[in-house]
């Protein structure tokens, strides 16, 4: 019986990460530089959650730019605004926000809103976490969408189902942002 269960709580949560997935509208890489004000390649050196003058938590993404590959550099550093966030005991996510912690390397696609402030194309779609192979220094990308999944990611099932689970190196990523922004 313990096995049945492990097997039933296994499928429920496979069948919430799809369900997720399934809600979104995969946006090509093409369509995420059409739309991105700036595309960045960069490191989160800082992370601070705040409250509006509603309650409401945000949290703002502070990346050391290493390359900025479209838009205008605004100086070596970007300011991501995101709703939600950690504020002491409170919590506030989003399944679909990215999500950033310090020291990741990341390419983030960005939007300027009314204020002027940066904030993340497509939710979790305009965030490509960087992973580097030990070995070889191989620098790869992947989001919900494109790129190879993590192992342990429910996602899997529908990047392959979608053809796009393949591996996306960054310097491929970086070529095909500046190719679509000509």
């Amino acid at each position: 019986m313990k096995g049945g269960s492990f097997a039933l709580l296994t499928a429920l949560l496979a069948g919430v990460a799809l369900g997720q997935a399934a809600n979104q509208v995969p946006l090509s890489i093409d369509l995420l530089v059409a739309k991105a004000d700036a595309v960045v390649h960069g490191k989160v050196v800082r992370m601070t959650c705040q409250r509006d003058d509603e309650g409401r938590m945000f949290t703002k993404v502070h990346f050391q730019i290493i390359e900025q590959v479209k838009g205008r550099q605004r100086g070596g550093t970007l300011v991501v605004v995101q709703g939600g966030g950690v504020l002491g005991r409170r919590i506030a996510r989003s399944p679909i926000e990215p999500t950033y912690r310090v020291g990741a390397e990341v390419v983030v696609f960005v939007m300027f809103n009314s204020r002027d402030e940066a904030v993340t194309l497509g939710l979790n779609q305009g965030k490509f976490d960087v992973a580097r192979q030990p070995k070889t220094g191989l620098a790869t990308v992947r989001n919900p969408f494109h790129g190879l999944a993590k192992r342990d990611d429910p996602r899997a099932v529908v990047k392959r189902a979608l053809g796009q689970s393949k591996p996306l190196t960054l310097a491929e990523l970086k070529r095909r942002v500046r190719r679509a922004a000509k």
